[in-house]
């Protein structure tokens, strides 16, 4: 396994422990924030901005290198698709804890981040081949 792949792994191991801390930790537990930010609700932005990693994280620890099969558009859209099952994972769980609740708000702020994120990969694979 090559040592970039690793590294990537870890990393994303990292960061699926923190966006499970960020969705399922106690209210009390986190940091008091304003609530809007530019006029958007603070939680919807941090949702997007949560999100926007999964597919870049995904996609550099699966095919750390180039490959023939990097550059399949299909590829992403299964990375981006298993992302959503993820969102919709963490608000079931947070409806299933009597101190947080699901809200459809906050999938539609992860499913806009998994695009963004989707776009940055494309963008990526686009210079590997370039490359």
């Amino acid at each position: 396994m090559p040592v970039r792949q690793i590294i990537s792994a870890i990393v994303f191991c990292t960061y699926i422990a923190a966006v499970a801390y960020l969705c399922l930790a106690r209210p009390e537990d986190m940091p008091q924030v304003a609530e809007l930010w530019m006029g958007l609700p603070v939680d919807k932005v941090c949702h997007f901005l949560m999100f926007i990693p999964f597919p870049v994280l995904v996609y550099m620890t699966l095919f750390p290198d180039k490959t023939e099969k990097s550059g399949n558009p299909l590829i992403l859209l299964i990375i981006i698709a298993v992302g959503a099952g993820m969102a919709i994972g963490t608000e079931y769980l947070q409806a299933l804890t009597a101190y947080r609740e699901a809200d459809i708000k906050d999938f539609y702020a992860d499913a806009a981040g998994l695009i963004f994120g989707g776009m940055i990969t494309t963008a990526l694979i686009i210079y590997r081949k370039k490359k």
